[in-house]
């Protein structure tokens, strides 16, 4: 053979075996997206891994991932804690995997999945709702959960101040204070003190350890109680990570404020758990109102077999505030809104909470979950009795000493007649305070059946539940008249509550092509009593423990029926339903005869009902223009009756009945998007109008304890006179209370007035609105994303809005009542991901929470005894957020 030849021989093979190596060594960058494969939903934190190199990701925040891989890899896995597994074969050729679906185990709990979806709605929740989602909440590192729910159509937050770690949240025109009529959840559990007895939110999850977060309305809201009347804030938690993880995220920021979450967490061999603490420190946007929370918390999601599994949750709060009832005047609003003299005023409480919920699938048309719930909860909140004093005499009132120490801001100031300043009350040379101690205890256990079956030759889907719940709540006064540091005093009050209810509902969706029927049937039973453990104690001749006790026994049907009408890119809907608001401690223990509500008499058995309300709804939600733009919009009309609780000591001495209608639209939509380069624009609207149709309504603060302004006496004055018949006035000229029955009343009839009880409806006042109830909410944001930096800021405006039934626009001298002026505040954020060598994810962020540091009044939460709460103050914060 020729030599020559031989070399290009022995060349052509050498060649081909380094070339076959280097085939066999190429690298891949393998990418896709995995979605539920039931509704399309991005999953984040899905862990991908090749075999047998074994290098793996986590899909990001949108369901996203990318890997560089070997060419001697041949599968790939993915796994997400509640999905069955999918395995895929990887070839040379292959680099865009797309979209991968992940099918839900059928022993998968609602509890531990979170979606990264950009659309604002859950799917799976037939009606109107609203979704935050992990991206959102990521950017806008809320100080506290009213940051971001106050962006949700439909809601309106009430002011408070500090954190504000007992929100004040209002839907669709409830009563906003501590957002006593709206039900609210943590992963699908009533996180309120005493659901039923004392709905008060004087717990709420700190903003650091949420996720995710859902509000919902409609006929579907039925699943859940009890008050169902008006909407549900439902707070979804981390869920464990697919890999093990340590996560950091440390934040500082103006004030004072500090936040550190720590969690480790991670899946194995079907088996999640994370163990999570939250610790955060702020000195308050005003004086003495420094905030300091520990969250610490645990939760465990197993599946034991192919038919079932087992999740486990406990976790404990820890606060010391100091939070104060009393606020703002008019006049030291103006001054120096920075001002609270009030250094003694103290807020303790710890809660702890235990879930456990085990599902079983006997067949794949049948499975039962069970869940055991309870909560211990105890609070102490010491708070200065307050007086009202004109500003000109503060000094001589409280002291030289006082005065220098927390009035010296007034000294050298001129002051008019009507200008006050809410002080620390001194007698004897002494301030005073009162510790409002309350301890609830919540237990349940709850059974919930789905059956998919056939009906009328149709698929469907039958769902029903059955819950046992128990409720106790020991409600003791203490009074310290020694000093405003006292931690202790004598017992004024002492009552002691216990509520024990069998709920449940039905609900079964018909599947008619694209058409569904949905109707709902929900029952509560309740029975409660109430005891005087102070009265009964001075009786000599007390028997039992079971003497004295005041019972209140009720039962109430709830319907509902949704309609559902489908299509390839969103679905119309409707529904109408009947809500209830559960009569607690403030109006549970009641006599209504004929509409006419009065406190028992002796012999009189106590009957009052819940607040009822039919609901109707009619929308859309879906995407348009090829997915560019996600959205919903609903109308609603809700009408209220039996309504009692009107507002802090506005009371409806003959029921009311209240209208509320509005519109509410969501939109998300791709402006832009090219070479990584994204751009979206955000706006969440709603408009709502109010009208108080019937009832009598006594406010009892109005003449016993505001103080009013020469313009709110005018006004006042001029309401009676132009409805004269509307107004049925008390007045005390020496000689006790009697009825006026004068055709028009003037200034000197004014101060005379002892107590004024209005007429609302054809007979009366027919054009009032319900208090906080703005007739624009609007929530506007620009979004722009490159790589790992997002930046944007958006817009919120909320319109002027009545603060008390009588509809005062003029402000009291002492800043109780009065309409509150419309508002803008701006947020804007900056973040970057990057990575730490191959295993620390990092997100570094700067926010700026209201940055025009145009601060407004934000509310008169507790009208006679607060005044004004202002809002609006610039906070920046800036921090790292690290996954190793």
């Amino acid at each position: 053979m020729n030599p020559f030849f031989k070399i290009r021989i022995t060349t052509f093979f050498f060649m081909t075996f380094i070339f076959a190596g280097y085939v066999g060594h190429a690298q891949i960058n393998l990418s896709g997206k995995v979605v539920d494969a039931a509704d399309g939903q991005p999953l984040l934190g899905a862990q991908i891994v090749v075999s047998p190199s074994g290098k793996g990701t986590l899909t990001d925040d949108y369901g996203s991932f990318q890997l560089l891989v070997d060419g001697d890899d041949k599968s790939l896995i993915v796994k997400y804690l509640g999905y069955e597994e999918l395995l895929l074969p990887v070839s040379g050729t292959t680099s865009d995997l797309g979209t991968l679906q992940l099918t839900r185990s059928n022993t998968t709990l609602d509890e531990v999945v979170v979606s990264a979806s950009a659309k604002n709605f859950k799917s799976d929740f037939v009606g109107s709702n609203f979704r935050i989602n992990p991206v959102t909440l990521q950017n806008i590192n809320p100080l506290s959960t009213e940051e971001v729910l106050r962006t949700i159509p439909g809601v309106n937050i009430v002011g408070d101040m500090g954190l504000s770690n007992r929100p004040n949240i209002s839907i669709r025109g409830s009563w906003g204070r501590r957002s006593k009529k709206v039900l609210l959840m943590e992963d699908g559990t009533p996180s309120a003190p005493a659901p039923y007895i004392a709905p008060g939110a004087y717990y709420n999850p700190v903003s650091d350890r949420i996720t995710s977060i859902e509000v919902y309305k409609g006929a579907d809201l039925l699943k859940y109680g009890p008050n169902n009347m008006y909407g549900a804030v439902n707070y979804i938690t981390a869920l464990p990570p697919q890999k093990p993880t340590l996560r950091l995220k440390l934040t500082g920021g103006q004030r004072n404020y500090t936040s550190g979450l720590f969690s480790y967490g991670g899946t194995w061999n079907q088996i999640g758990g994370l163990v999570e603490g939250v610790y955060k420190k702020f000195d308050g946007f005003t004086d003495n109102s420094s905030v300091e929370i520990l969250n610490l918390n645990a939760k465990i999601f197993a599946q034991l077999s192919e038919d079932q599994s087992l999740y486990f949750k406990v976790s404990g709060q820890f606060e010391d505030n100091q939070a104060s009832l009393s606020s703002q005047t008019p006049f030291t609003f103006e001054t120096d809104y920075t001002q609270n003299p009030l250094d003694a005023d103290q807020f303790t409480m710890r809660r702890y909470g235990v879930d456990i919920i085990h599902k079983y699938i006997p067949n794949q048309n049948l499975s039962f979950t069970t869940k055991v719930y309870a909560s211990d909860f105890e609070r102490d909140w010491w708070r200065q009795v307050t007086a009202k004093v004109k500003a000109s005499e503060v000094q001589d009132y409280v002291g030289e000493d006082i005065f220098q120490d927390r009035y010296g801001y007034l000294a050298g100031k001129t002051f008019g007649d009507e200008d006050y300043v809410i002080v620390g009350r001194v007698l004897n040379g002494r301030e005073s305070t009162t510790d409002s101690r309350w301890i609830y205890r919540v237990s349940g256990i709850k059974e919930t059946i789905k059956a998919k079956w056939e009906a009328f030759n149709a698929p469907s889907e039958f769902e029903a539940s059955v819950n046992l719940h128990r409720e106790t709540f020991k409600d003791v006064l203490l009074e310290a008249d020694s000093s405003r540091w006292a931690r202790n005093g004598r017992t004024t009050t002492d009552l002691w509550y216990r509520l024990w209810s069998a709920n449940g509902y039905i609900r079964n969706e018909f599947h008619f092509g694209n058409l569904s029927v949905i109707p709902i049937l929900r029952y509560e039973h309740v029975d409660m009593y109430r005891q005087n453990l102070l009265a009964l104690a001075q009786d000599p001749d007390l028997q039992s423990i079971s003497e004295g006790r005041e019972p209140n026994v009720y039962n109430q049907f709830l319907p509902g029926l949704t309609l559902s009408q489908s299509y390839a890119n969103g679905e119309f809907f409707g529904s109408v339903y009947e809500g209830m608001i559960a009569p607690s401690k403030v109006f549970g223990f009641l006599v209504e005869q004929n509409g006419i509500v009065t406190n028992p008499l002796a012999g009189q058995s106590i009957n009052i009902d819940p607040e009822l309300s039919w609901n109707k709804e009619v929308g859309w939600r879906g995407s348009l223009l090829k997915n560019c733009i996600q959205g919903q919009l609903t109308y609603f009309h809700n009408a209220s009756r039996n309504f009692y609780a009107g507002g802090r000591n506005e009371v409806f001495s003959e029921l009311g009945k209240i209208n509320v209608q509005g519109v509410e639209m969501a939109i998300n939509a791709e402006l832009f998007k090219k070479n990584d380069h994204q751009l979206h624009f955000l706006a969440n609207v709603t408009y709502l109008h109010s009208k108080v149709m019937e009832g009598r309504l006594e406010d009892k603060d109005l003449f016993s304890q505001v103080i009013h302004s020469t313009a709110t006496q005018v006004e006042y004055i001029n309401k009676v006179n132009a409805n004269r018949n509307a107004f049925e006035i008390y007045v005390d000229e020496g000689a006790g209370e009697t009825l006026l029955t004068d055709a028009t009343i003037d200034a000197a009839d004014f101060a005379n007035i002892t107590k004024s009880v209005i007429t609302f409806g054809d007979n009366g006042l027919s054009d009032t609105q319900a208090p906080y109830t703005p007739k624009i909410n609007m929530n506007l944001g620009l979004n722009y994303d490159w790589k790992g930096f997002s930046s944007g800021f958006n817009m919120q405006h909320v319109g002027k809005q009545y603060t008390e039934f009588h509809n005062f626009v003029n402000e009291s001298a002492d800043g109780a009542i009065g309409e509150l002026p419309s508002y803008t505040t701006v947020d804007a954020f900056v973040n970057y991901d990057f990575n730490i060598g191959d295993k620390i994810d990092a997100t570094v962020f700067v926010n700026g929470k209201n940055i025009t540091d145009d601060v407004y009044r934000a509310s008169r939460l507790n009208r006679a005894t607060s005044g004004i709460f202002a809002g609006g103050f610039r906070q920046i914060i800036f921090g790292i957020n690290m996954k190793i």
